[in-house]
């Protein structure tokens, strides 16, 4: 039998003082903690600064449509109250965080972007010229209408996309598409106090589809910044 006592031991390793180099420096280490509810409303008051000045810069100095005495109160009340009125509940909805930070249910915020576009589509079809003979609006006429729209909608979705960066924590393209559809009726309905065309056809394709470009550019561009 062989003497385990002869058998010489292995000596130890002695431990290496030399100072380690740092490892690979992660995304997850450099990345910004989250908000904290404080900063997120700080950051939802600047977005609302922001916007309400660039809509106003932008409303004086487009003006108001020559036509305006002879508006019915059903023509103000379904092409600029209900849509502005629904346009910033849109906002809000899209904007809140929830009791547990994650948002409004993602059911109501689908259902929700979904109608955003449908509000003005649906009232521009339903409500009827304010009178007879007027403005009709044709191609050149529509394609100012839909790209000065989306221009009055397009930097208030970008500053609430920037201060709300990973802000939504779930149901991101959703919820960037409500908020997109929202600043889309909101400038919509501004815009129809300066555009004298009372056309349905106008009012639908190039208004309403302003709004419905504007959700789809929340939802699909600006979801990128919302995300986490």
């Amino acid at each position: 039998m062989p003497n385990f006592d002869d058998i010489p031991d292995v000596p130890s390793r002695p431990r290496d003082s030399r100072p380690r180099a740092p490892g690979f420096v992660t995304a997850a280490r450099l990345r910004a903690p989250p908000a904290t509810r404080a900063e997120l409303g700080k950051r939802r008051r600047a977005a609302i600064a922001l916007s309400v000045a660039w809509l106003t810069v932008q409303f004086l100095a487009f003006g108001l449509r020559g036509d305006l005495a002879r508006l019915s109160l059903g023509y103000v009340l379904g092409l600029i109250v209900a849509p502005l009125s629904a346009g910033v509940l849109a906002i809000v909805a899209a904007a809140q965080q929830g009791q547990l930070g994650l948002g409004a249910r993602p059911l109501s915020i689908v259902m929700l972007a979904l109608m955003c576009p449908l509000v003005f589509l649906v009232a521009g079809l339903a409500v009827p010229a304010p009178y007879r003979h007027g403005e009709t609006g044709n191609l050149m006429f529509g394609a100012y209408c839909l790209n000065s729209t989306l221009a009055w909608a397009l930097l208030p979705i970008a500053s609430a996309a920037v201060v709300l960066r990973g802000a939504f924590a779930a149901g991101a393209i959703w919820r960037s598409a409500l908020l997109g559809g929202g600043c889309g009726l909101v400038a919509a309905a501004l815009f129809t106090l300066h555009c004298p065309v009372v056309g349905k056809t106008h009012i639908v394709v190039a208004h309403g589809g302003a709004v419905l470009v504007s959700a789809v550019l929340g939802g699909l561009v600006f979801s990128r910044f919302t995300r986490p």
